[in-house]
């Protein structure tokens, strides 16, 4: 090649490599940054638990669901490090952080280095960051958000760690590992009140719902509320109940936190978790399922509706994962839900489970009171399933054991009768590795459209909210913004 033609070819390389350079940099330039972010979670939240209650609101609700009117959405694989079907705890790191890490594991990569996620960037930045959840706040998905531990299963630890994260707003259940061995239904192993260490550092407390009501968002900068010792109740089993009524729902907790952390100048990011479908769905139960869904649905409402007046603020709505692998058998030409039969359930198969292994004798009268009226084919094989089970398995421990089995066989004969009556079927008591829906909208919406992978979402909210993840460091080389753990000292 002569000299001539190895510098015009050199000159054409260089503007190519320019030209590409120039036109990256002007996209992220022309990138919408957005003040803050409201990612919401429905854990176990698969597409037919979507569709499925999207049914049951048109049909016999008369409307439609708030998910369904965001047009931007992408479909989001969700597999571990070490698995192709994750678990809450690496989904939610993947999420946060944008980093794989193995299942049980939270905000530590298999390699021991921690990450270092969108929450604590955000507050490192100055913003605010809150948390909402309907499950316990020491379990996966609200945990990963302030804390790290080798094991999800080690929540005394992980609520210790809580105190020092801070974030501004932080709302769910779980009270019993943040209370000293001391209290009634504690489950630390020390006398360490993470509860009375938080409001020593400026927090207001509630603990019911006429406590949130209670609250004014104008003068309360930072509020931590308990409402229940373990998870919060299902929404199906709180309407008429003398306690569980006075639990929020999902929308209420929602409204609070963003009226909060929304009068920081600087901005925000709040995660907001509807914990409770993904365990309506291990136990397939459907209309537990629905209605959880529909709860979820409320808060992502509210937040849509929060949008709208704050046009700087991003909405996501997303999965950890599917759970049950839900699907719809056909009907005629058609392979839908039918929500009518699930229409006079008033209670999720968990409680009428409990009842019934409370007072046996009163099975009939405790399903009908529930609005489950069984046919003879049913009641057959509810009481056919029950025994089967008790006569199948070994005893072991006498009544106690007998007692287990049999509970464990009446939850499952349930399960059977209310999918089939609703022509659905379940593949799995599990999570499964189908991928999940993700929407969004507001500033930086068209981030969220096509395919990609769940550690894209937490790089693609720094990117909107314009913060720094740094890469994954080891302990010894971690920063102040890792909180310690008050209270147990490790997590074996």
């Amino acid at each position: 090649m002569s000299s001539l033609r190895k510098y015009f070819v050199t000159t054409i390389a260089v503007v190519l490599v320019f030209t590409i350079n120039f036109l990256a940099f002007a996209e992220s330039n022309n990138l919408e940054r957005a003040k803050g972010v409201i990612l919401l979670i429905g854990d176990g939240m698969g597409i037919n638990q979507v569709k499925s209650a999207g049914i049951y609101a048109q049909r016999i609700l008369g409307k439609d669901l708030a998910i369904n009117t965001i047009q931007t959405s992408g479909l989001t694989t969700t597999h571990a490090a070490n698995s192709k079907v994750t678990d809450s705890a690496a989904a939610a790191t993947a999420l946060y952080s944008g980093h794989k890490t193995n299942t049980g594991q939270l905000s530590i990569l298999p390699d021991g280095r921690k990450v270092f996620n969108v929450a604590f960037a955000a507050k490192k930045a100055g913003l605010s960051v809150g948390v909402v959840s309907t499950t316990r706040l020491t379990d996966a998905t609200p945990a990963a958000i302030y804390s790290s531990s080798a094991r999800r299963d080690c929540e005394a630890y992980i609520a210790g760690q809580l105190p020092e994260f801070s974030p501004d707003v932080i709302l769910g259940g779980g009270g019993a590992y943040f209370v000293p061995s001391s209290q009634q239904g504690s489950k630390r192993t020390d006398q360490k009140d993470i509860i009375e260490l938080m409001k020593g550092r400026g927090y207001g407390f509630v603990e019911n719902n006429s406590d949130l009501k209670a609250v004014n968002p104008e003068t309360v900068d930072k509020l931590f509320g308990l409402f229940s010792l373990s998870n919060m109740a299902y929404v199906i089993d709180r309407e008429g109940h003398k306690v569980l009524s006075n639990q929020p729902n999902l929308a209420e907790m929602t409204k609070i936190v963003l009226s909060i952390v929304g009068r920081n100048s600087k901005g925000f990011f709040v995660m907001i978790e509807g914990g409770r479908i993904d365990h309506a769905c291990h136990n397939q139960d459907i209309k537990t399922m629905i209605t959880e869904t529909l709860d979820f649905d409320a808060a992502v409402g509210l937040a849509l509706s929060y949008q709208k007046t704050h046009p700087d603020v991003l909405v996501i709505v997303t999965a950890d994962h599917e759970t049950g692998g839900l699907i719809h058998l056909p009907d005629g030409d058609d392979f839908t839900i039918d929500p009518l039969p699930l229409e006079p359930i008033k209670r999720s198969l968990t409680y009428l489970e409990d009842k019934i292994k409370t007072a046996p004798d009163q099975q009939e009268a405790i399903l009908k009171s529930a609005g489950l009226n069984l046919t003879e084919e049913e009641a057959e094989l509810l009481k056919n399933n029950q025994t089967k089970v008790v006569e199948e398995k070994p005893s072991g421990n006498g009544d106690k054991a007998k007692r287990k089995f049999a509970k464990s066989a009446t939850l499952e004969a349930l399960s059977m009768i209310t999918s089939q009556r609703a022509k659905v079927d379940w593949t799995s008591f599990g999570h499964t590795e189908q991928p999940v829906m993700t929407k969004a909208v507001g500033p930086g919406e068209k981030l969220f459209s096509g395919s990609y992978d769940n550690t894209d979402i937490a790089k693609k909210i720094a990117e909107i909210l314009n913060l720094s993840l740094p890469i994954p460091a080891l302990e010894t080389d971690q920063t102040s913004i890792f909180p310690q753990a008050t209270g147990a000292a490790s997590c074996p």
